[in-house]
């Protein structure tokens, strides 16, 4: 075994490895005998493929001039549907809905061109629902709920089901085809403050009886979803917990007691955290301090039986006639993974081999520490891992700070390749769920509110300082990384502490009042409730916008940014960078053609890591 610095290990973990090897799987469903997911492929430009396993082999539904994606509310979900061999997608470079029959060589379009976005797709008899987004609207689009003929041409863009909110998510119909259920909420909250489960009798013009199922001011509610008795299922977060209730005719319960959440925030549509399997039962995932748990859950006793093979991560739960299939990651990856009704042993329907050996691997350790406030707050730590590697004795590895995004998020107890990049080359990392994260219960997400770029900063400092004082890490040699508002984060921590030598912000937010008043409608008013009511409140914004602190920065900085975001725009980082040149600070603003809000290019994300890599080896000095 070799001797070599910590930070310059010979890894196994190549750049071009994740932007090849590394496929994203979202949205599995089943129909009959085959299982369907879709996959994004950073090797066909970032484009996401239709995959259907019939049984015996995985192949790709479509050609690849087909990208399966929806951009309603800019993130998108719920971009296809199936049933009885039966597709309707969302094609992304024009927003139209079309049909691919079994059998079929290509498929047709059932909505003419317009200014329409359809996402949150549902395949019931000859009737597609779905939320559709209006870009003919003004100041703002509109969400709509709508019904389209599956074989027809749909002139007009769909029969409108439900209008008037600012929002509406993914509709459930019932079995006999005769209800519908879906979610609305208004601005300024988000799916996961306040939102209302609407019930309806859908009718031949639209709907009729509408009555709230459930759902107020300061709570959450989800997913609705119809068992074969009519019985209306969904997730409610009323006891400060996402918990799984049921609407049998009498109101609606939960149908467990636990401290844990089993719902996810909803920042796209089509999410699926649970799975009816009949009358009295439901597949549910939950998350703890060291990972997730997957089970059966029983209405009828309140208790859930684990499922055995289940992953540190399970994703996208789906049901059909007592057959399941969800995602599950583990420490070989992401796949999908199916049992049917026998309850045999899950079986992996697309077995991956990308992964290194598992001596390279290093494994996720739950870490919790406590902020200046007191408060507890939870994370993931990993040490570095070589096989063929050893840090010299006495020496300490630098730490990778990873902040998630959203700030809604939440980082896993799972295996990924992208921190396994950092840990084979002999560095630490810590992944933080700071306040506002989910899987903690209400309260816990609840602490960042009106606290944005305050509280979050010092759980994240406090956080990298925990790691380097239990001699996990070298405390002069932290850095830290993050998107989106993860991004902010190392802006704000950069701009308000001492504790980073360097930094990269990936598409991050460096002003929020431009965000405020430039970002899409989706996110238009979320900063209400984070920083302050908007403009009342600018001088909020102005002190906790890091552009307005360029002299605080502390340490080297490295901004990544696509040129088509359109949820951060472009001008975040062309203004902060101009900002720190004047300021006679050097910093590297990298700008790619083609991306937008995340990459998705194999050509980006070998550039953006290897850039990444090659500052930290500069700013820290290793050899």
């Amino acid at each position: 075994m070799q001797t070599l610095p910590f930070g310059t290990w010979p890894s196994p973990i190549s750049p071009e490895d994740l932007a090849t090897g590394t496929v994203g799987l979202d949205e599995v469903r089943v129909d009959g005998p085959s299982t369907y997911w879709l996959e994004l492929r950073p090797t066909e430009a970032g484009r996401v493929a239709l995959v259907r396993h019939d049984g015996s082999t995985a192949a790709d539904v479509l050609g690849t001039e087909w990208n399966v994606r929806s951009r309603v509310q800019e993130y998108g979900g719920g971009s296809y549907a199936v049933q009885d061999g039966t597709v309707v997608f969302s094609h992304f470079d024009d927003g139209r809905l079309r049909r691919l029959d079994r059998g079929a060589e290509e498929p047709v379009a059932i909505t003419p061109e317009g200014p329409w976005r359809y996402g949150g797709l549902v395949l019931h008899g000859d009737r597609v629902y779905a939320v559709r987004e209006d870009h003919s609207r003004e100041p703002e689009p509109a969400n709509e709920l709508v019904r389209l003929d599956l074989r027809g041409d749909n002139e007009g863009g769909g029969t409108v089901l439900h209008t008037g909110n600012d929002f509406v998510s993914r509709p459930a119909v019932s079995p006999d085809g005769a209800e519908i259920a879906f979610v609305t909420y208004d601005h300024p909250h988000m799916p996961w403050d306040s939102t209302r489960l609407l019930r309806a009798r859908l009718t031949a013009d639209g709907v009729a009886d509408v009555v709230v199922v459930a759902g107020r001011e300061g709570v959450s509610v989800l997913q609705p979803q119809f068992g074969p008795d009519g019985a209306l299922w969904f997730i409610g977060d009323e006891s400060g917990w996402w918990l799984l209730h049921r609407d049998t005719g009498d109101g609606p319960v939960a149908v467990h007691e636990e401290r844990a959440d089993h719902g996810s925030p909803q920042w796209v549509l089509g999410m699926r955290d649970f799975a009816v399997l009949d009358a009295d039962r439901a597949l549910v995932r939950w998350w703890r301090l060291d990972g997730q748990g997957v089970g059966v859950l029983d209405a009828r006793t309140g208790v859930t039986e684990p499922l055995a093979q289940a992953g540190t991560f399970n994703d996208h739960l789906v049901a059909t006639d007592g057959e399941v299939a969800f995602e599950r990651g583990d420490g070989q990856g992401p796949s999908v993974v199916l049992r049917g009704p026998a309850a045999g042993p899950l079986r992996v329907l697309n077995p991956r081999d990308e992964t290194p050996d598992p001596a390279h691997v290093s494994l996720p350790l739950p870490w919790t520490w406590r902020n200046s406030e007191g408060d507890e707050v939870h994370g993931v730590r990993f040490e570095p891992r070589n096989a063929d590697v050893t840090g010299p004795e006495g020496d300490l590895p630098p730490l990778v700070v990873m902040a998630h995004g959203g700030p809604t998020g939440r980082a896993e107890m799972r295996y990924s390749a992208a921190t396994q990049f950092w840990t084979s080359r002999g560095f630490a990392v810590l992944l933080v769920n700071y306040s506002g994260s989910t899987g903690f219960g209400r309260a816990y997400r609840d602490r960042l509110l009106g606290r944005w770029g305050t509280v979050d900063i010092d759980d994240i400092v406090t956080g990298a300082r925990s790691v380097a004082e239990a001699g996990h890490a070298d405390g002069s040699r932290l850095v830290i990384r993050g998107g989106s508002a993860g991004g902010y984060a190392v802006l704000r921590a950069m701009t308000t502490s001492d504790a980073f030598a360097a930094g990269t912000s990936l598409f991050g937010v460096a002003d929020l009042g431009a965000l405020a008043e430039h970002t899409h409608k989706f996110e238009s008013r979320y900063l209400d409730r984070l920083v302050a009511p908007w403009p009342e409140g600018r001088a909020t914004y102005d002190e906790r916008s890091p552009i307005n602190h360029i002299a605080d920065l502390h340490g080297e900085l490295l901004l990544l940014q696509g040129r088509d975001d359109l949820v951060v725009p472009l001008a975040q980082a062309e203004e902060l960078a101009a900002a720190l040149r004047e300021a006679g600070r050097d910093v590297e603003l990298q700008v790619y053609d083609g991306e937008g809000h995340g990459f998705r290019r194999k050509e980006t994300i070998i550039d953006a890591l290897e850039r990444e890599l090659a500052f930290y080896v500069r700013v820290l000095g290793l050899a």
